[in-house]
């Protein structure tokens, strides 16, 4: 009678083993594996992007040198004083670049505002009419802030224009010290 009933009992602790293994250690085990194989694709995915990155920027330092570049480039825009007299070299320069005869340039009256400073420089000139465009252009295109307030123009004589421009400059209003 004991040899009846061994094997089925045997048959059922096996399957009962089997199936707390199954249960306890394998499926478990599965998990681990899925969530290890989950985090290595997130890490290949970060180094590719890293190594995207090095390869776009390969040289970090000449991009935070551009970058600083560009910042002192939009500084130099707007001055932190008017400096009337390197614009007015400027006005000299581009009047001898593009055959422009200036008759006089004068600085008007500074006036600050909260954050801006600004001043009008005038200047009166003789030129034909490609000429004086051009010399706006180069005297609008420099590397500051300008613009051209008033402009009047009179012929006096054959192609040649008698002209006064108003250019108005900028600067940084520097902080008023609060005692």
């Amino acid at each position: 009678m004991r040899d009846k009933f061994f094997l089925p009992i045997t048959l059922l602790v096996c399957g009962i083993i089997f199936f707390c293994w199954y249960n306890f250690f394998y499926e478990t085990t599965q998990r681990e594996i899925a969530s290890i194989e989950m985090e290595t694709r997130r890490l290949r995915e970060v180094e590719r992007e890293i190594l995207e990155l090095k390869a776009r920027y390969e040289n970090l330092t000449a991009l935070v040198e551009l970058k600083e570049q560009q910042l002192d480039a939009a500084r130099n825009f707007l001055p932190s004083t008017l400096e009337q007299d390197k614009f007015i070299d400027v006005l000299y320069r581009s009047a001898e670049l593009c055959g422009v005869q200036l008759m006089s340039v004068q600085t008007g009256e500074e006036i600050s505002a909260q954050e801006v400073q600004t001043q009008i420089v005038t200047v009166k000139l003789e030129t034909d009419y490609i000429s004086l465009l051009n010399f706006i252009r180069e005297s609008l295109d420099g590397g500051r802030l300008v613009s051209l307030e008033k402009f009047s123009v009179n012929s006096a004589g054959d192609k040649i224009l008698s002209c006064e421009l108003n250019f108005k400059i900028f600067a940084e209003s520097l902080p008023k010290k609060q005692s």
